[in-house]
């Protein structure tokens, strides 16, 4: 099985069975985004504790490319700080338009959407989830006071 074909099980497993899709009870940055574009809609919900992520949750309908980032990413960042998801993000937001990895990025699963860079139509796909959660981050730290709900026209 060559790279390619490794690749597009992993999306294809996040896809049908995503993760992170549990509801909450209880959240303090919530972000909706939308790309008008294809229809692609979702929301990140977290429930932050000390600067660090403790639950997430990502709903949305999609295509299986925004379905899995949205689910690999789910995965990895619960347990993560704020400062280490901002550079995971600025790390995918490289390895979306170029293909290649960061060094020193732990991705997980989220390497799989290496091959999107090759089609520039589906990066807005991949980077919804995590432009959808880089503006729940950027509301939370702007109002660290209570709960934060973001909507968007278009994230990514």
């Amino acid at each position: 099985m060559n790279f390619d074909e490794l690749y597009r099980d992993v999306i294809l497993d996040h896809h049908q069975h995503p993760r992170g899709a549990r509801p909450l009870d209880k959240s303090n940055a919530d972000s909706s985004g939308l790309n008008p574009t294809c229809g692609d809609d979702v929301t990140v919900k977290f429930l932050i504790v000390d600067d660090t992520i403790a639950e997430v949750e990502v709903q949305g309908h999609g295509c299986a490319i925004s379905t899995a980032a949205g689910s690999m990413f789910a995965e990895r960042v619960k347990g993560m700080r704020l400062d280490d998801l901002k550079s995971l993000i600025q790390g995918l937001r490289t390895l979306l338009k170029t293909g290649e990895i960061p060094p020193d990025l732990e991705l997980g699963d989220l390497e799989a959407l290496a091959g999107v860079s090759r089609f520039p139509v589906r990066v807005k796909c991949a980077m919804l989830p995590l432009a959808t959660a880089e503006q729940a981050i950027a509301a939370f730290e702007e109002h660290r006071h209570g709960a934060v709900t973001v909507r968007t026209e278009s994230a990514g």
